[in-house]
């Protein structure tokens, strides 16, 4: 079954904004990204520990424990979690992102970029 010419016309604007939009979304969410990983480490040490306080609060049967072993478990993940943070340029230089070239240049983009920018082209073809 086919489209109405209203739900074909929504589709083409939900499709045009969805172009439009995309970009904005992949810049924001770009760029070079550095990970501290004692914050890792600190974090997935209080997921042990919260695990263990779990554990214990189940076989004492002492539900406060085992809820104070749940939030610090909690905790601990959303701790390693946080640890990722944009690059600044002092890191980027650091890290040997500062190369000269086209072909260098390249390999310096993100993911993201390279992806963002190959989707521009195929749609600029069309």
């Amino acid at each position: 079954m086919g489209l109405s010419e209203h739900e074909q016309r929504l589709l083409d604007e939900m499709e045009r904004n969805l172009y439009k939009h995309e970009a904005d979304i992949v810049n924001t969410s770009s760029g070079p990204r550095t990970v501290d990983y004692t914050k890792v480490a600190v974090g997935l040490l209080g997921v042990v520990v919260g695990l263990v306080l779990i554990i214990i609060g189940v076989s004492l049967k002492l539900a406060i424990v085992g809820v104070a072993g749940f939030a610090v478990a909690v905790v601990g993940a959303l701790w390693a979690l946080s640890a990722s943070r944009p690059m600044t340029g002092d890191e980027a230089a650091a890290g040997g992102q500062a190369a000269k070239g086209p072909a260098a240049s390249k390999q310096s983009q993100s993911l993201m970029d390279r992806l963002s920018q190959e989707w521009d082209d195929r749609n600029q073809q069309r």
